[in-house]
């Protein structure tokens, strides 16, 4: 039994009714900030009527208010909703009045903006469809859930005291044997340890020296018929007020094994390893309990990775992940951590994306990926390419060159449209446009995620032989062009642009392509370049003459200028620098008689290995200036992706 959907309206930013899907086991809720992962937190939070959100209450705040109008007001009502799948028979019987037709179990909630005399909002509660039964809350009660908040003190949570984490673990794990012995009229056997310590402690010389000084004193001060007598020791402490007493400490190193003089105090300790600390007292308290509680048990954690470096936040991530498939635990988290978000399958991925029309939330699992690409996606989703699922939006690109300079391009393109006024940003950045390097053409397999269709595979004739079929698809996959709604499936789809910058790549034997001329090229994927644009409004493809380089260079003589001194600074041979000095002679008498020629020159010399295109990449980025002139499919990538319009 796992919280399989989570329903809200007019909570905090959602005033819509918004639904989030999650699955069984490890649940990991990325995106930029300020597009309600931490609201979808709160409301499992108040559904479930966790502890510490209990006693807060709701607030003011949690109404939505629409603030693009100065007259609005909270809402009257939020309603919140959550839908429980795979319930066991016995849970079908324990969440009765909780079952759907489908024999989900259904918890509801509304909050009404009225308050009562306690100046508490109204509450209703209710299981399955009728919201006026009479709530049960003792199978709500036996729901596990438990929350760690972003900016946790994990060192003053786990301090000793009343309501301390390690106290409440302990009282968690000893509650069934207390109940018995304080049944049956008995102590528990650290009471009667605490007792005779009591006892020992007061015949210590110190403490009846003491005890006699204070009867003597007293006795002389009311006499021998008024006197009384006192004695000394510890309050007499009951086993709830004993385990708050305890406190938890630490060695740094696990290997050994130290006396307990050499533990220290967690004020001693790093905020990380104090995080963890804190998340491990949880998790014992999920593996202890694990055999009283068959309802479901759900961690809820923002932003994991706090205070712990890369790869301590994967360890622990991969050791939540384990126990939540071997305990039956349920674990929601929130994060900003490319390296956590490339550390899981995106089956665990919720993507959440601000939209004009407000925040869309998307599981991955559900954007229709076949299982190759999934396979694929999980492989190459590292650190660096995850950054797409916290973007505005992503240009792919094929290698490290276009990954270094186009960056730069786009920040000397833009500035000359702020200056025009048809453009606010002036770079990538700060658009929150993201540069990702494929190290290839695999743009489609990401693609997938933000174009909003799946294929329906066409089934093999009965006399089709496997090499006719694999054909047939082959053409039906590529096809350049539209599709017929029959062919096809609407699938969920991260809501963001994403555009690829791809390589012409023309035969060599053909010849070399003047500027803005298309010759028919052999890049597999060029035929996404037609089908993109007219399948989705959000994935575009742009096509050079050529290569990269290439393009550039063939672009203006003043970008040729530049790439040919670069080469002329890196390149030792006397032939090639003498060739490169004829063409920089011929570009300032302007008498250049073929640019693709030299363009095609200038690409060779960059492919050589003398310098390599990473190498070259990164001395172009610094000598491009403002006058430098950017092709043609660059800026038409850059103006889809902003809304340019010209």
């Amino acid at each position: 039994m796992y919280l399989s959907k989570l329903s809200m309206q007019n909570f905090r930013m959602f005033s819509d009714k918004t639904e989030v899907k999650f699955s069984k086991g490890l649940n990991l809720l990325v995106g930029e900030n300020g597009c309600g992962k931490s609201t979808v937190i709160d409301a499992i939070r108040v559904l479930l009527s966790e502890s510490e959100f209990s006693r807060r209450g709701v607030s003011e705040e949690d109404f939505h208010v629409d603030y693009q109008t100065l007259s609005s007001k909270p809402v009257d009502c939020i309603e919140i909703s959550g839908i429980f799948s795979e319930l066991s028979e016995a849970q079908k019987v324990e969440y009765l009045t909780w079952l759907t037709d489908t024999f989900d179990a259904k918890l509801n909630l509304e909050i009404q903006h009225i308050t009562n005399i306690r100046n508490v909002y109204k509450q209703n509660r209710w299981g399955g469809k009728s919201s006026g039964s009479i709530f049960d809350w003792e199978p709500l009660n036996d729901i596990q859930c438990v929350y760690l908040p972003p900016l946790r003190d994990a060192e003053r949570a786990l301090r000793s005291g009343r309501g301390s984490r390690l106290s409440r673990l302990i009282a968690n794990l000893s509650e069934e044997k207390l109940k018995e012995i304080r049944d049956r009229s008995e102590l528990m056997p650290l009471e009667e340890d605490f007792n005779d310590f009591n006892s020992a402690v007061s015949q210590e010389e110190e403490i009846i020296h003491a005890k006699n000084l204070i009867n003597e004193s007293l006795e002389k001060a009311a006499g021998t018929v008024y006197s009384q007598k006192t004695a000394i020791q510890f309050n007499p402490l009951k086993y709830e007020r004993i385990i708050e007493s305890f406190q938890l400490l630490f060695f740094p190193n696990s290997t050994s094994e130290p006396s307990i003089d050499l533990f220290r105090s967690l004020s001693e300790n790093s905020l990380g390893y104090n995080n963890l600390i804190y998340i491990a007292t949880i998790l014992a308290e999920f593996e202890g309990l694990k055999d009283k509680y068959t309802t479901p048990r759900i961690l809820l954690i923002e932003e994991l990775e706090a205070h712990l470096h890369p790869q301590l936040q994967i360890k622990l991530l991969k050791y939540l992940q384990e126990q939540a498939e071997k305990n039956d635990i349920q674990v929601i988290i929130t994060t900003h951590s490319v390296s956590l978000a490339s550390s899981v399958s995106i089956d665990n991925i919720i993507s959440f994306n601000q939209t004009d029309s407000g925040s869309m939330i998307v599981p991955l699992c559900d954007c229709g990926l076949d299982d190759e690409t999934r396979k694929f996606i999980n492989r190459w989703l590292d650190a660096t390419k995850s950054t797409l699922l916290f973007s505005k939006g992503n240009i792919l690109v094929e290698g490290i060159a276009e990954a270094i300079v186009v960056p730069k391009l786009a920040q000397i393109y833009l500035k000359r449209m702020c200056s025009a006024k048809k453009c606010k940003v002036s770079s990538l950045e700060e658009a929150g446009i993201s540069i990702i390097n494929m190290n290839g053409i695999y743009f489609t397999r990401f693609m997938q995620l933000y174009n909003g269709y799946k294929l329906n595979i066409p089934s093999k004739g009965e006399k089709e032989s496997k090499t006719t079929y694999a054909e047939r698809i082959k053409i039906f996959m590529k096809r350049e062009g539209s599709y017929e709604s029959s062919e096809y499936t609407k699938v969920s789809s991260i809501p963001q642009r994403c555009v690829a910058l791809t390589d012409n790549d023309p035969p060599k034997d053909s010849a070399l392509p003047q500027k803005g001329e298309h010759l028919k090229g052999e890049n597999p994927f060029l035929y996404y370049k037609d089908q993109s644009a007219a399948m989705t409004n959000n994935c575009r493809v742009f096509v050079n003459s050529k290569t990269f380089e290439y393009d550039l260079a063939i672009e203006s003589h003043h970008n040729a200028k530049i790439m040919l001194k670069i080469l002329l600074s890196e390149i030792s041979s006397k032939i090639r620098q003498d060739k490169i000095k004829e063409y920089i002679d011929m570009i300032n008498s302007d008498t250049v008689s073929d640019d693709a020629q030299m363009s095609y020159f200038i690409l060779t010399q960059i492919e050589s290995s003398e310098i390599g295109k990473g190498l070259f990449a990164q001395l172009l980025s610094d000598a491009i200036d403002d006058e430098f002139d950017i092709p043609l499919y660059i800026i038409e990538a850059i103006d889809f992706m902003l809304g340019i319009e010209k």
